[in-house]
């Protein structure tokens, strides 16, 4: 039965300090006061009231029906006429009491009568209330959907910026433009195409259902007029569905573009914008105008690259590729419609947009494969496995435990595995973890995430689809020791967040123990394995030498849980910390962003005319910084390309040599 079916128990308000375990079962002749005791009785009715300030909880008279008196610990109530389970019941819920009801238990043969009284929650309560996931399909499923934090901007927006806009030439004096993740600055009367990478909101901030309505290129004011008269968004469809889910803009105004297909985005050779389609025309016989091609960006779903190609009308061609936010990998540096840009290609890339959040030797982390096999590992060898060699002995750590019946208790999965993530991404380290152990996925939706499940819906992923569970106990017809839930970053942060997750859910009674992942690119270096992954930084020395370039490029990062996850220090043994037995968190070095090595793969193997930073550009120092290690990457190239003389390069034309695809 899933916990959504079960009854739902009444709320206690903060409890008294926990008594030992002898005093629990001291017997008294006086009931103490006490603003509530629980239900769930076979030996007794129930009903529910509201405490009179004026008089005591012992006019009930419970001693003319009980002789003997057992009071609660937590509570100080009267539950001598309970059984065993039921005491266990009630003390459980007095350690975590999530309800807003009042409710007492009264011995009474026949004139009992049932009363509930909602009263407002206290501050405790409300606090506890932000762990607790809703769990029906129903009440998923009607969530109003709310859009994740945007950018802001101010009233008066600023022009979009150069970094901001892409230039095409189409005469000797003439240009083209277009904008690339640039919704939150003012009308621009020369761009009526702005391209969205992904759907994260350092990128699509200043969206809004009026966004494109705001952008008239005519005089008329007939909103119902024909979309090519306003602004168009273009993106893949899951950024498109995500688009619609989030902002209900009008469909019209988004052009979706599917992955590796060239589309024509503009034709030179008329004077009014043109309806964007599907090109399949080879490099030689395109027609002067704009072409656009999305690419896998390897980032969150939905996210892409763009590579524009411009014919002027003098057959010029120029070549922009922007990679918005982008994880270099194998499916990149090999792509087909790449191929002809790579060293050994005959054409070359004008200008590369680069994504550098880690433009540092210092951020060097494993690749995403390497990380999310590993981790998958760890938990499928800690289920097959002794689990008490990973975590040591299970202690008995909640009172309740001393009245269970083995007998009659439902046996427990072993782990619930919490996996950090945004609103959108992160989630490729819970699917393979979902396929090594044949478990579910469940989304939650605390903190604002009510429409997650939804969100996870649009990536139309035919895996993900089939695991993902409306419930977070999953199906019970499964027979995984393990479930998986996506979790915001915030829960994953501390052992005591995590620990208001598993208690305030009561998770508890259905699982042994509880595991976070927190995923980032900062935790590979114990040195910053605090930082916080939204934060820019770069490396102050900025540059590096040819020989060390070489080195890095060479080795591969290797990464294994038993070197990498289990050593950490989960920071649980001290004092008022929760218990290591049940609780642990790993930070993972999983990033959705390009690793210093991974950017110098691409950067070096790929003809590549002016690379231009799109992260890090908060000083000069760190413009500087990227500037000299951009140096050292084309000199890098003109190594492997033979272009350079051997004296410049004594030492290091071997390495260099040694370096291709096959290496990376």
């Amino acid at each position: 039965m899933s916990r959504s079916s079960q009854k739902q128990k009444p709320d206690i308000p903060s409890p008294k300090k926990q008594r030992s375990i002898l005093e629990y079962t001291k017997s008294s002749t006086k009931l103490q006061q006490s603003d509530t005791v629980v239900d769930l009785t076979d030996d007794c009715e129930v009903i529910t009231i509201v405490k009179d300030e004026e008089s005591s909880v012992s006019s009930l008279a419970f001693g003319e029906f009980i002789d003997e008196t057992i009071l609660c610990p937590i509570c100080s109530c009267d539950i001598s006429r309970l059984s065993i389970d039921s005491r266990s019941s009630h003390v459980e819920l007095c350690l975590t009491r999530v309800s807003t009801t009042d409710t007492v238990i009264i011995a009474n043969n026949d004139n009992s009568k049932k009363r509930k009284v909602k009263r407002e929650l206290s501050v405790n309560e409300k606090e506890k209330l932000r762990y607790v996931n809703v769990e029906n399909e129903e009440s998923v499923q009607a969530k109003v959907v709310k859009a994740p934090t945007t950018i802001a901007p101010s009233k008066a927006k600023k022009p979009i910026p150069i970094l901001k806009r892409m230039r095409f030439p189409i005469t000797n004096n003439e240009v083209y433009e277009v904008a690339v993740d640039a919704f939150c600055y003012a009308p621009d009367d020369l761009i009526d195409k702005y391209f969205l990478t992904h759907f994260h909101s350092d990128h699509y901030g200043g969206i809004s259902k009026k966004w494109s309505y705001e952008r008239v290129f005519t005089d008329s004011t007939d909103y119902q007029d024909d979309s090519k008269y306003r602004s168009i968004i273009y993106c893949t469809p899951i950024t498109s569905r995500l688009l619609t889910l989030y902002f209900s803009i009008d469909p019209r105004f988004i052009k979706e573009l599917e992955l590796d297909h060239r589309y024509l985005v503009h034709s030179y050779s008329y004077d009014t914008p043109q309806e964007s389609h599907l090109s399949t025309d080879s490099e030689a016989e395109l027609e002067p105008g704009l072409y656009v091609t999305p690419l896998t960006a390897n980032h969150c779903p939905g996210a892409a690259i763009f590579l524009f190609e411009s014919v002027s009308c003098e057959r010029k061609h120029h070549r922009i590729l922007h990679c918005g936010d982008f994880r270099v990998n194998m499916d990149i540096l090999g792509h087909p419609l790449l191929s002809p840009y790579r060293l050994d290609g005959a054409l070359q890339l004008d200008k590369v947009y680069l994504d550098t959040t880690y433009m540092s030797p210092k951020y060097n982390f494993p690749k995403q494969e390497v990380v999310c096999e590993s981790v998958a590992d760890l938990f499928y060898n800690i289920i097959h496995e002794d689990d008490s060699s990973w975590f040591g002995a299970l202690k008995q750590t909640r009172i309740t435990d001393f009245w269970k019946h083995k007998t009659t208790t439902t046996k427990k999965k072993k782990l619930l595995v919490l996996v950090g993530t945004y609103v959108i991404g992160k989630e490729k380290l819970a699917m393979a973890i979902s396929k090594r152990l044949n478990c579910q996925i469940y989304a939650s939706n605390i903190n604002s995430r009510e429409n997650k499940h939804q969100v996870l819906k649009t990536y139309d992923d035919e895996y993900l689809n089939s695991v993902l569970s409306v419930t977070d106990l999953g199906s019970d017809d499964t027979q995984s020791q393990c479930m998986v839930h996506l979790v915001p970053m915030s829960i994953v942060g501390s052992i005591t967040e995590l620990a208001n997750y598993f208690n305030h859910n009561k998770y508890y009674d259905h699982f042994e123990r509880c595991v976070g992942l927190r995923p980032t690119g900062w935790t590979f270096s114990s040195e910053y394995s605090n930082a916080n992954d939204d934060f820019d930084i770069i490396d102050k020395a900025g540059n590096t030498s040819l020989a060390q370039l070489a080195e890095v490029m060479i080795s591969s990062p290797q990464f294994t849980y038993q070197d990498d996850i289990l050593p950490q220090n989960s920071n649980v043994n001290r004092k008022g910390k929760p218990d290591q037995s049940l609780y642990r968190i790993y930070s993972v070095p999983y990033s959705e962003h390009s690793s210093y090595r991974e950017l110098a793969y691409f950067s070096i193997l790929f003809n590549i005319d002016k690379l231009i930073p799109t992260v890090n550009l908060h000083s000069t120092e760190s413009i500087r910084a990227m500037e000299d290690i951009f140096q050292v990457w084309e000199t890098a190239r003109k190594v492997k390309k033979e272009e350079i003389s051997t004296t410049e390069v004594e030492g290091v034309t071997e390495s260099f040599n040694q370096i291709s695809i096959d290496t990376f």
